[in-house]
């Protein structure tokens, strides 16, 4: 690696302290990430010898080298041909109001998280006491799974992550309430079971939907069949929680959800641990094949399985057993991942004005996704919270895992 000026110093230093945003003498901080192999998330190909440069919390230029201006007073870190790609983004976890959580999936390479369950009480209290760092991933929360009583998840979970209308007034009033609250989204459940579950009439869903939409957000729907999937893409939602993982997913379904331009959150990981993720991994092949849109999202820690904390090399494998290619999946955790994370004007994309998330792998993902298991750098938010490619480093990043939670949870 070719280290050019006193970024030297400024590397040695990011290895205890992020690299600062702004000087009191000089203004923010300007750095540039030179010689990559760089993949900017939006599906566009791979650019050669790219260069993104990086101004306080933003990004100023991402693109080829030769049209890039590189200010005189910038730290310049040539990668060498590594890849550079945007920070990843897991659309669906749960206990991501969890400090040691949110630095493991930053240092990981997943600047983003999106927290689809989780108690009104708990998710205010912490909002309330959490102080933003660069260190921490960024955390967008749904708060608890609105149902009816006797839904899913009451049963069989029980109602410590649900909250339970009862008419159309009461889905309204409540939706407001938690956008008011803790809430950046809103995530409802349709889950039959086959008949034997209440759920949201088509009314309520309808004006828990709209008080989402007036309000400039998004709504996530938990699915678990494909008359579930119905039920939701009528109540007008914009993504759907878990790919159908026990009937094979009709074609008009799936059309249809095309169509809606709905986002589907897979959760692979999930169903390989609760039964087998075949006919899951089938239905997502039908779905993409069809046309749709995916955003990437594991569940972690939905339910007692050895969940993997950081970058989600479990899930992308799985996604790339249902035929997604290397750049669909990275987008769907990027671009996508923004989007239904209501954040696509902010994240997502490595584009000029956007905030500076954005991760470095030896390798190139796009010839073997496993290059994504080498993160080397993490830069959240403009600050270097990683650097694996000083020699000095004495504590190299190793992947973790959460263990078996001892109770499951809503997923």
């Amino acid at each position: 690696m070719r280290l050019i000026g006193s970024v030297a110093l400024c590397l040695g230093l990011a290895l205890q302290l992020p690299v600062p945003v702004a000087s009191e003498t000089s203004g923010p901080t300007v750095l540039a990430l030179t010689g990559a192999h760089l993949i900017d998330g939006t599906g566009a190909a791979a650019v050669e010898d790219g260069v993104v440069v990086i101004r306080g919390d933003r990004i100023l230029y991402a693109g080829p080298a030769q049209s890039s201006d590189i200010p005189a007073n910038a730290f310049v870190i040539h990668l060498d041909g590594r890849t550079v790609l945007p920070g990843f983004i897991n659309s669906h976890v749960h206990l991501g109001a969890n400090i040691w959580y949110l630095q493991e999936w930053a240092r990981g390479g997943v600047t983003t998280v999106r927290d689809l369950g989780y108690a009104t009480d708990r998710l205010a209290r912490f909002r309330e006491n959490y102080r933003p760092s660069p260190y921490r991933a960024r955390l967008v929360a749904a708060g608890p799974l609105i149902t009816v009583p006797g839904g899913y998840p009451i049963v069989p979970f029980g109602g410590a992550w649900a909250l339970a209308v009862h008419s159309i007034a009461d889905a309204r009033q409540q939706a407001e309430a938690l956008l008011d609250g803790p809430a950046d989204i809103l995530k409802i459940t349709f889950e039959e079971a086959g008949g034997q579950l209440p759920t949201l009439s088509n009314a309520e869903a309808q004006a828990i939907v709209q008080v989402a939409h007036d309000r400039g957000t998004v709504v996530s729907a938990h699915v678990a069949a494909p008359s579930d999937v119905t039920l939701a893409l009528n109540a007008g939602v914009d993504d759907l929680a878990h790919m159908a993982w026990r009937e094979i997913l009709p074609s008009t379904v799936a059309q249809r959800v095309v169509r809606n331009g709905v986002y589907w959150v897979p959760t692979l990981e999930l169903w390989a641990c609760v039964d087998s993720p075949w006919i899951a991994i089938n239905n997502l092949r039908r779905f993409v094949n069809a046309g749709g849109f995916v955003a990437l999202g594991t569940d972690f820690a939905g339910y007692t399985c050895d969940w993997e904390l950081g970058m989600p090399m479990t899930e992308i494998r799985y996604m790339r057993q249902a035929g997604m290619m290397p750049m669909q999946i990275i987008v769907s955790a990027t671009r996508n991942g923004a989007k239904v994370c209501n954040l696509e004007h902010e994240i997502g994309t490595l584009e000029a004005g956007k905030m500076a998330d954005l991760i470095v792998v030896d390798g190139d993902p796009i010839a073997d996704l496993e290059a994504l298991s080498s993160v080397v750098m993490v830069i959240h938010g403009g600050h270097v919270i990683r650097n694996d490619m000083i020699a000095t480093d004495p504590q190299p990043f190793e992947p973790r895992h959460l263990g078996h939670v001892s109770e499951p949870l809503p997923r």
